[in-house]
């Protein structure tokens, strides 16, 4: 094994009973820098694209399954409304995109109420939480936030809630398609500057794209219905908790078990 340089026979026995030996030799990854080709650079803006042009081929087919989707559990779960695709204007561009008319009812006394009770038990049971789990006890205490604020929203003022659940969902779908076409500029950036094979990139965005196209109408008609069953008291609590941010965990998900990959061998890539 070689040793720092200015050790004596005597230190070095000690630095290797206790390990210093190797934490000297370490190198932080912090101290390595990426150094990419002019092919891999290339990929790096080429495929992002060719990611985009096949989303744009594909717009109406995508949109089409999210309408079948809707409509199905709109059946199946019997929430009365009607699912059609309308023209939308996304960025700058418009494509057919689906939209809900559906009506969702403000809180009545006993919603309010049994919703109030819920929100408190849960701001309870995060003070018996350990601290082991303290990111858990974070992600509870700002659900109970948001949803205390939506409990005062309504005791003062119930109908004057801006949003209505259509409205909810055609934000939200925007929101989702237009995530989609972002979603392959920011693998190229966070996961096609590491050495992995080309073949496992394209596979990474592949796959997070399946998810999210697969993700978003389910997550929809679960909101529609949860809004349509509990009223639009649960609206604040589905849009900035359980909608596009869990669809940004289950892509942070993926992109975690992409990272644990094996690798090619470090070269220019």
């Amino acid at each position: 094994m070689t040793h720092p340089t200015g050790h004596t026979a005597a230190t070095r026995d000690q630095s290797d009973a206790l390990g210093l030996t190797i934490l000297c030799l370490a190198r932080h990854r912090s101290l390595d820098h990426l150094t990419l080709s002019m092919p891999a650079l290339a990929g790096i803006l080429l495929v992002p694209v060719a990611f985009n042009v096949g989303e744009w081929l594909l717009r109406d087919r995508i949109s089409g399954m999210w309408v079948g989707v809707l409509r199905f559990w709109f059946d199946k779960l019997g929430i009365e409304g009607a699912v059609i695709e309308q023209l939308t204007r996304v960025a700058w561009f418009d494509f057919n995109l689906p939209y809900t008319n559906v009506v969702a009812p403000v809180p009545d006394v006993l919603t309010w109420s049994m919703t109030l009770i819920a929100t408190v038990a849960v701001c309870l049971m995060t003070f018996r939480i350990r601290d082991q789990y303290l990111p858990l006890r974070y992600f509870l205490l700002f659900a109970v936030f948001i949803q205390a604020t939506a409990l005062l929203f309504f005791a003062v003022a119930p109908q004057s809630f801006p949003y209505t659940a259509s409205r909810y969902v055609d934000n939200g779908v925007k929101t989702c398609a237009s995530f989609l076409f972002l979603l392959p500029w920011g693998h190229a950036l966070v996961y096609y500057i590491f050495d992995f094979s080309w073949p496992k990139k394209v596979f990474l965005t592949l796959l997070t794209l399946v998810f999210v196209v697969i993700a978003v109408p389910l997550q929809m008609a679960l909101h529609v219905y949860l809004m349509v069953s509990c009223s639009l008291l649960m609206m604040p609590l589905l849009s900035f908790v359980f909608g596009p941010t869990m669809l940004v965990f289950g892509c942070i998900a993926l992109y975690g078990w992409a990272m644990s990959w094996e690798r090619v061998e470090r070269r220019a890539l």
